[in-house]
């Protein structure tokens, strides 16, 4: 099963409340950065942007860490204050880009390949579902929307 219909539209009505100005209630990304950031989330799932990581770190730490609302650390060649991510263009643009990616993802057919996520390895479509939504969340919170 992927991301409802419901899903997809809270979170676009969330990216679209989002402004180029808004700070962070925590993290260093600014909201530009922070949609790029999300954006290759999904390059990620795809294959089309790979880590420059593999199994580098302990996949129970990392929910762990996420459980406890701690900072999880990002996969190398993802970290946008590092300069590794995708960079920020326009930020209407960066948004649109975002949801597309975020729609092609939800309408991936169910044998479709996803690449192997740098911490976890290979997973369920149900379990990049659960990824991609806790994700997004955790992201859209950091902004308040």
């Amino acid at each position: 099963m992927s991301l409802t219909k419901n899903q997809i539209k809270q979170f676009f009505d969330r990216i679209d409340r989002l402004t180029r100005s808004q700070k962070p209630l925590f993290g260093k990304m600014n909201a530009n950065q922070m949609i790029c950031h999300c954006a290759d989330f999904f390059r990620m799932a795809k294959g089309t942007k790979m880590a420059l990581e593999h199994n580098t770190a302990n996949s129970d730490e990392i929910i762990a860490l996420a459980k406890s609302r701690k900072t999880v650390p990002t996969p190398k060649g993802f970290g946008q204050i590092e300069g590794q991510g995708t960079q920020p263009t326009n930020f209407d643009n960066d948004k649109e880009v975002l949801k597309n990616f975020i729609s092609e993802f939800a309408n991936f057919d169910e044998a479709f390949e996803f690449a192997e996520h740098p911490y976890f390895g290979k997973m369920t479509r149900k379990e990049w579902d659960n990824l991609a939504a806790y994700h997004l969340n955790h992201h859209l919170k950091q902004f308040n929307v």
